[in-house]
């Protein structure tokens, strides 16, 4: 399983939330390049790096950075926040995204945007709570259950999907098991990974043992919970 640690952008700054709520942002005071280059150093291969004020703004905002980041490591990133058009799309892409994280659009069914054309760039990012979908950065609630909309993305051709249970995001409780695993379940042949509520090795290691391919880690080791190497030695023996 792929452990992601993830970078949250608010005004230029690394922030967590407290379940989707931009209210409740906490700054960790630290400048993502370096973030990122700390990971990387610590053995990680990947970033989620999402633009928290792009996802709220519906455009990306820190666009820069992810260049920054893009050129300056080796490290395979993963971005989202606002991408709501071909143009941001791309945008992002030519930034240096190893691929695109995609929610609020896949919501949409009145969207004019070619995503065939960049399908295997393309995570589906399904972000919910109590199983109904949210979108437009967490802060619209929609009427269309999260099994729906993943069997229908399914059947679109769409591969590899995030998925993130709101209620347990920044509150370090545990992620949703039973969620995983039922979606692992129904969906054996998908990419799946899991984000919301890690706070330890052991969640990381369940999270394993249900199948999952990859998952999302933030306030356990901005809060130190996680010690970054321990958890990629014992990913790595499991």
């Amino acid at each position: 399983m792929l452990a992601v640690p993830a970078i949250d952008i608010i005004d230029g700054k690394c922030v967590r939330l407290y379940q989707g709520n931009f209210l409740s942002a906490k700054s960790y005071g630290t400048n993502p390049l370096e973030q990122a280059k700390a990971f990387e150093d610590n053995g990680f291969t990947n970033l989620h790096l999402i633009d928290l004020d792009g996802a709220k703004e519906g455009v990306p905002k820190n666009l820069k950075t992810l260049e920054k980041i893009a050129k300056s490591t080796n490290i395979k990133i993963d971005f989202g926040g606002g991408l709501r058009s071909t143009e941001s799309i791309n945008s992002a892409i030519s930034a240096g995204a190893w691929k695109v994280n995609l929610g609020t659009i896949l919501t949409s069914m009145n969207v004019d945007i070619n995503i065939d054309s960049i399908k295997e760039k393309v995570i589906a990012a399904i972000d919910c709570e109590n199983n109904m979908v949210k979108s437009n950065g967490w802060q619209n609630q929609t009427s269309i259950k999260i099994d729906d909309l993943i069997a229908q993305l399914v059947n679109d051709g769409f591969s590899h999907f995030t998925v993130t249970d709101i209620s347990r995001d920044g509150t370090l409780t545990a992620p949703s098991f039973y969620l995983y695993e039922r979606l692992r379940r129904l969906y054996p042949n998908v990419a799946l990974w899991a984000s919301g509520g890690v706070s330890s090795i052991t969640d990381l290691k369940n999270l394993k043992r249900l199948g999952v391919d990859g998952a999302i880690i933030g306030k356990a080791i901005y809060e130190k919970r996680i010690n970054p190497k321990e958890l990629l030695k014992c990913l790595q023996n499991e």
